[in-house]
């Protein structure tokens, strides 16, 4: 359920608008539901596009762009997505100055440049877009890129050029923002690193929420009526963390009044929910890590696993050397370090605790949409899952027309490459040539060799 939050991590919110203001770009990072989106939208409020124009001395738009509504992973989705983002911006009545008709009309025939012409084209349409607007409505554009890591890591480096000689180009006059998992500087191969050089000293971590903040997201979640004394309890198993924060908040209030102790809100599947989304998103030297840290404490953590660990907020000084975060987190990573192999054949999906399990071992890491797309295989499991079926499910219905078939199989090639053992050879994830996919209860190997040359792609 969303709810409506308060403006949190005011101090960093500072932070990062002086840098703006500078025409710094500003790279955000942390773990998925720690409160990316939030903070990002927060910056492109009215009130704070006019505090950050006060500040540079000049007007600013501060354009948000949801990079997973981009709907091929290429230089010209994301293109489209960016300038579609800035004509919805500009075609808000609330958004000032007024645009003249002409430059709302070139915006237009810029974007449709972008979704029909070839590469070439949308890349000058794409920067003739951002040059036209910072000039007509002579202002400073700030592009807020949320949900930046798929699409950052599947551009060409040319493109990512592109965007670094824009901002040479129109120096402060043109500002990124993006929103990721991981710094950028971690995330491509060594040498392609002229675009994240932009964002040089302004990595900025979105840890854990301070006292205050926490007590934010608890009233913004309904947690007002609480007691005090499952509040603070709230506050001592989340840690700071956005997600924990609400999950337990909405797990306290479905108990009657009195609320619940400490051990009913552990046992939540919300709640575990929360801490699986959070270990799924780490890699095996983390989880390895994290379990040492649980299991043998007075070992402690070498250097770069610290540091790491600690810049995605996962990490706290303790009174006895550092510690996870969370008791409810650490509880979870030690049922992760003594977590019998599940005695389960094929693709298991518990959807109660968001698990995906082949063949007896746990798959991690899995994205939100190849998440989607996991547990609508699951629903449909051994029937005929349509390509229309998977937009609809992963996307939603309105970009049934927008997302072609590339980007599927892009996004089924990805769920292969964690889930089968041979992702040339699949399985369990079977192409219906011409029709769409299935997730089959009968591993493809067990079938005769006609009936399995024709489910793969």
């Amino acid at each position: 359920m969303a709810v409506a939050l308060p403006v949190l991590r005011q101090a960093q919110l500072g932070a990062v608008q002086h840098a703006l203001a500078e025409g710094s770009c500003v790279a955000l990072f942390g773990l998925s539901n720690t409160g990316k989106s939030p903070f990002l939208r927060a910056l492109a409020a009215p009130e704070n596009q006019q505090r950050l124009a006060e500040m540079a001395g000049r007007d600013s738009a501060l354009i948000y762009a949801d990079c997973n509504r981009v709907v091929e992973l290429s230089a010209t989705g994301f293109y489209e997505i960016v300038v579609r983002s800035l004509l919805e911006f500009i075609e808000d009545p609330g958004t000032p100055p007024e645009p003249a008709p002409e430059l709302m009309q070139q915006l237009r025939d810029y974007h449709n440049q972008i979704t029909t012409g070839p590469a070439f084209q949308a890349s000058l349409a794409f920067n003739n877009a951002l040059a036209d607007t910072c000039n007509r409505l002579d202002l400073s554009l700030v592009l807020l890129l949320d949900e930046f890591d798929e699409i950052y890591t599947a551009l060409e480096e040319r493109t990512l050029l592109n965007l670094r000689a824009l901002k040479d180009h129109t120096r402060n006059r043109l500002v990124y923002v993006t929103a990721t998992v991981r710094p950028l500087y971690e995330m491509r191969a060594a040498g392609e690193s002229e675009f994240a050089e932009l964002f040089a000293g302004h990595h900025q971590p979105l840890g854990l929420l301070a006292g205050d903040d926490a007590l934010r997201v608890i009233a913004a979640n309904g947690g007002e009526s609480l007691g005090q004394a499952v509040v603070d309890t709230i506050v001592r198993l989340a840690g700071g963390h956005f997600g924990l924060l609400g999950a337990l908040t909405q797990a306290a209030l479905r108990f009657p009044r009195g609320g619940p102790d400490s051990q009913r809100l552990t046992g939540d599947a919300a709640a575990r929910a929360e801490c699986l989304k959070v270990w799924n998103q780490l890699p095996s030297d983390e989880h390895s890590a994290l379990i040492n840290l649980v299991t043998a404490p007075e070992e402690g953590l070498a250097g770069p696993d610290a540091e790491r660990l600690r810049a995605l907020g996962l990490l706290v000084d303790g009174p006895r050397g550092e510690t996870l975060f969370s008791e409810l987190f650490a509880g979870f990573v030690r049922r992760q370090s003594a977590q019998p192999a599940q005695a389960v054949q094929g693709v298991l999906v518990d959807e109660d605790a968001g698990e995906v399990w082949v063949g007896g071992a746990k798959v991690s890491v899995l994205t939100d949409l190849e998440y989607k797309l996991m547990r609508l295989l699951n629903e449909r499991r051994d029937r005929l899952t349509t390509k229309d079926m998977i937009v609809d499910a992963v996307w939603g219905g309105e970009y049934l027309d927008r997302v072609d078939d590339a980007r599927i199989e892009k996004l089924v090639s990805r769920l292969r490459a964690k889930i089968e053992p041979d992702p040339a050879r699949p399985r369990y994830l079977l192409t219906q040539r011409g029709r769409g996919y299935k997730l089959s209860s009968t591993p493809a190997a067990a079938r005769d060799e006609d009936s399995a040359e024709t489910s793969r792609e």
